[in-house]
């Protein structure tokens, strides 16, 4: 699975490539072996599982190339993303539940958080969520109302930035405020790349 966030940091390239060389053929194909990837990264030891998993995402992909619904793939797989991370941080902010970046937090700490970084890291979760929200409106009011071509730039480009944007943002102002819990950037995405959500779903 660690390599797994490395496909999803690609795809908007590849995607991107694929809208502007017209070949939507191109997306169609790299999503589905990130679906292979995945499933081979499955811990679990049923091979029916897996198989099945292989079959029926062969077989859907299959099933969009003839019918010729590439476009319709990629433009919906950015906003199905967005609804489940928006779903995942939502979640994480019910009464009873740990919101995602407290979680992210006390992974990267390592060491139990104090009060104020508690409140502090569930004030930066509602921030993400509102951050999802807008670039979901924005992808499908781009989806609408643009060509696809546009939409590739917004969707493939613009989200990243805005994602990059609010990750970077939150770290250097969460240094100045907890200093004595100071780190680097690239201590930073080392450890968080190697944290993993509790009960996200």
């Amino acid at each position: 699975m660690g390599k797994f966030p490395i496909w999803v940091i690609l795809y908007p390239v590849v995607s991107h490539i694929g809208v502007q060389i017209s070949n939507t053929l191109l997306p169609v194909i790299y999503l589905l072996m990130a679906v292979f990837f995945l499933t081979y990264s499955l811990k679990t030891k049923s091979y029916t599982l897996k198989v099945s998993i292989i079959a029926f995402a062969t077989s859907a992909a299959f099933f969009i190339v003839m019918c010729n619904k590439g476009q319709a793939l990629i433009q919906s797989t950015p906003i199905l993303v967005l609804l489940t991370l928006l779903y995942i941080f939502s979640k994480s902010l019910l009464s009873g539940n740990v919101p995602v970046i407290t979680q992210f937090a006390d992974c990267i700490d390592n060491k139990p958080l104090n009060a104020n970084k508690k409140k502090y890291t569930r004030t930066v979760t509602v921030i993400w969520v509102v951050g999802f929200m807008y670039m979901l409106v924005q992808n499908v009011v781009v989806f609408i109302w643009f060509s696809i071509e546009t939409w590739s730039w917004v969707s493939n480009f613009g989200n990243y930035a805005i994602l990059t944007l609010i990750m970077l943002i939150e770290f250097l102002y969460r240094n100045i405020k907890f200093k004595d819990d100071k780190i680097s950037f690239k201590v930073f995405i080392i450890r968080l790349s190697r944290c993993r959500l509790k009960n996200s779903l």
